[in-house]
């Protein structure tokens, strides 16, 4: 007989304090927060087996985050490897590192302990969440979300790409072709066992840019819409996560109403998902844990100086992958998996996956459901395929990978997938 699947979920508030102490001075650093960044989470247990799935409203995260989290778990049997975790890839948040891969529009939005402190909350919340577990069922469902997310990448007869970007009017009258466009919106509803509805976790790939009128403050963007949606209709939290977000952009960026209406719009069909969807199953819980040996680009030694040029993010990013790789061009590339029963399963992947991998992974998976976690982190910046490279564009400049690397993260994938189908779950305890 199954044991009861237990869950619960968590909302922390991870912005970062405006005024702070410098050289024992207070200061105000120069950013708004507009709305609060937060992290969502998801604990679930079964027996001696904990997972931890979490959506976090920043625009990277460095790639021991896991392990700092881990850090502040001493005592709950949850390791590194049973926390999965999908930053919303805000473009408006802070980054602890300078070699994150996006022009940083104001220094005070470099804040070098930010991680080490959401790391701290993170960890507080799935310990508040551990108090306040309930038997649960759970079952997924998939729909579509057409006319918020586009691609950014456009082919021309050339085999060139150019770069359609936000607020870009689209070139309909040319012989330009989109590449793929993923409006899969991927739901998965917990119950309790008396049938009450208890949360959600929805997945859907798109670049949370619509507030581009905040560059240089701090916001949310659309998630934060999503997740209301289902607290004022349903009155129970959301977990949002990114599925294949490396080139599809929102189809409106005109502000911060357009986060809004993209949020709304967004939520709105993910809830009508969620409202298909009768749990009434009590699955096993699985964590899985690989690693693939990825090779990373070989780059020439920018100047120190980029260290600090917070516009040139190409320049800079280079920089750093200089001096994180050359003096060994590979990545142990983590492949971190929980699987509920036979049916479902969520993948967390470092990087901004493209829509044509997440696509490839998810009819190679023996799952029925097949959720990609893209994990952005400038550990690997974006996947490009394979064609990209010799296409052009912005994201085959801004990746630590080389044009052989993402056959074999997909590969990779796929393969820890078939092996999870059926495998005796680890208790993911360290």
């Amino acid at each position: 007989m199954t044991e009861p699947l237990l869950a619960a979920f968590a909302e922390v508030d991870i912005t970062p304090a405006v005024e702070t102490t410098h050289r024992g001075r207070r200061r105000r650093r120069s950013f708004t927060v507009h709305d609060p960044l937060m992290a969502r989470v998801c604990v679930l247990r079964q027996g001696a087996t904990t997972a931890v799935l979490a959506g976090i409203d920043v625009f990277e995260l460095g790639g021991d985050f896991e392990e700092r989290v881990s850090v502040h778990l001493a005592g709950t049997g949850i390791g590194k490897e049973a926390l999965l975790f999908s930053p919303s890839h805000v473009g408006m948040s802070p980054i602890s590192h300078y070699g994150a891969y996006i022009i940083v529009f104001a220094q005070d939005l470099i804040i070098a302990d930010f991680e080490a402190e959401c790391a701290k909350r993170i960890a507080a919340g799935i310990r508040r969440a551990l108090a306040d577990l309930t038997p649960v069922h759970v079952a997924a469902g998939v729909g579509y979300a057409p006319g918020i997310t586009r691609n950014r990448r456009w082919l021309t007869p050339e085999g060139t790409v150019e770069m359609v970007g936000l607020n870009a009017e689209m070139p309909t009258d040319s012989d330009w072709v989109e590449q793929g466009v993923d409006d899969a919106v991927r739901v998965i509803r917990l119950d309790t066992v008396a049938g009450e509805q208890l949360g959600a976790l929805v997945n859907f790939g798109c670049h949370a840019l619509c507030s581009d009128d905040r560059y240089g403050d701090i916001t949310a963007d659309y998630p934060r819409h999503v997740a209301a949606v289902f607290r004022k209709a349903a009155g129970i939290p959301v977990v949002f996560t990114q599925g294949s977000i490396g080139e599809q952009i929102p189809t409106e960026a005109e502000g911060a109403d357009s986060a809004r209406r993209v949020g709304h719009a967004l939520g709105a069909r993910a809830l009508y998902v969620f409202e298909q969807i009768t749990p009434s199953e009590t699955p096993r819980l699985g964590i899985h844990s690989a690693r693939a040996s990825v090779p990373v680009r070989r780059v020439a030694e920018e100047p120190q100086a980029m260290r600090t040029d917070l516009r040139n993010s190409r320049a800079r990013y280079r920089r750093y992958l200089f001096e994180r790789f050359h003096a060994n061009p590979s990545l142990a590339y983590p492949i971190r998996a929980v699987t509920l029963g036979d049916d479902i399963a969520l993948v967390a992947l470092p990087g901004e996956m493209f829509q044509e991998t997440v696509t490839a992974i998810q009819e190679a998976s023996p799952f029925k459901h097949t959720i990609v976690l893209s994990r952005a982190s400038r550990e690997v910046g974006y996947v490009p395929v394979p064609s990209a490279f010799a296409q052009g564009g912005m994201e085959p400049a801004l990746t630590a990978l080389t044009p052989e690397s993402e056959p074999v993260i997909r590969r990779s994938a796929s393969e820890h997938l078939r092996r999870c189908k059926g495998a005796v779950p680890v208790s993911g305890r360290e």
